[in-house]
């Protein structure tokens, strides 16, 4: 869960933080945070830019790179209105990168006519000025994280992001890239990354984790996906959902594009939006007539694993803290 160009969201220290990625295997196995191995300055950035930058993008090269945002892998500096740089911050990083670079406007291609930006990756730099890794110039996605949205103002985006989900989850081409944590089918997924249940119940109490396992298993008896696999954004939480005036204008972060089951992207619902926003969402979603019941039922599973994955992490930092408490409450409507 990382951010990218996107969000303007601040919050206090030397760079904003618009949402932290945990890496793959300490996410979804409960483990604390990796050590940032390079911390690229502004100053390093200057000079990639000026070494590597093409003719058709010197222009930028007048304008002062400012650091805004940092996340478990990637440090982000914005550069004018409408560019950022990403730079990996950690060597597990790269590939997530490189995944961005090559698929985020091609998955992400349906979304421009909505009216919806993603940070459409403009140029890929290679290592120097003492940086190790491929970094990336990237178009800035501008508005406010959905996360800083108070809840009762996300009506009309609840249906903007299932109009947005739906365009994406088109048919991808085999040699779109696969994910063994999204859209897999879930037995797959729990063998990839066993939840930490009794962590989970630390922070969720006992009562609460029971009822997650209980979503999780409802989402294994459920049908698999046994259609064509479908391009997944595979992140869509509400710090990388990005809207303006309560309208959904953007996703950002493809480090998690693949193709697969969409019930992991539509696990989503669970994460920004109330019951009466989901059923909007979900009336949306299922106008297509592409989705049944079991859909569903698996797209709650994917939430309860992304709420335990979560809870058993502490260090996923305060951002994602009102996040884990609305989504594990909207998956124990009864308590």
């Amino acid at each position: 869960m990382s951010f990218s160009a996107g969000p303007s969201h601040r919050v206090p220290g030397p760079a904003a933080r618009i949402g932290v990625r945990p890496s793959r295997r300490s996410r979804e196995e409960g483990r604390t945070m990796p050590e940032v191995e390079v911390q690229p300055t502004a100053a390093q950035v200057r000079r990639l830019l000026e070494a590597q930058l093409p003719r058709e993008l010197r222009g930028i090269l007048d304008l002062t790179p400012t650091p805004v945002a940092q996340g478990w892998d990637n440090v982000l500096f914005r550069l004018g209105p409408a560019h950022a740089v990403r730079l990996p911050v950690r060597r597990a990083a790269v590939p997530c990168l490189l995944r961005e670079m090559r698929w985020t406007a091609v998955a992400g291609a349906p979304l421009a006519a909505l009216g919806i930006a993603v940070p459409r990756p403009v140029f890929r730099g290679a290592p120097g000025a003492g940086y190790p890794w491929p970094w990336a110039v990237v178009r800035w996605v501008e508005g406010e994280a959905v996360a800083t949205l108070p809840l009762a103002r996300r009506g009309r985006l609840a249906e903007d992001l299932a109009r947005a989900l739906s365009s994406l989850h088109r048919p991808a081409p085999g040699e779109a890239p696969r994910n063994p944590h999204r859209g897999v089918p879930l037995d797959a997924r729990l063998r990839a990354a066993p939840p930490s249940w009794p962590a989970a119940a630390a922070v969720l109490g006992a009562r609460r984790t029971e009822r997650l396992r209980g979503v999780v298993d409802d989402g294994l008896r459920a049908a698999p996906w046994s259609r064509p696999a479908v391009w997944l954004h595979g992140d869509p939480h509400p710090w990388n959902l990005v809207h303006r005036d309560g309208r959904l204008a953007g996703l950002v972060d493809f480090g998690d594009v693949c193709a697969g089951d969409p019930a992991s992207d539509l696990a989503g619902a669970w994460l920004a939006f109330d019951a009466d926003q989901r059923s909007g969402f979900r009336a949306v979603v299922d106008s297509t007539g592409r989705y049944d019941d079991d859909v569903w039922r698996r797209a709650a599973a994917w939430a309860a694993l992304y709420v335990a994955a979560l809870a058993a992490n502490p260090g996923a930092g305060p951002d994602f803290g009102p996040v884990l408490r609305h989504a594990a409450a909207q998956l124990d409507p009864g308590s």
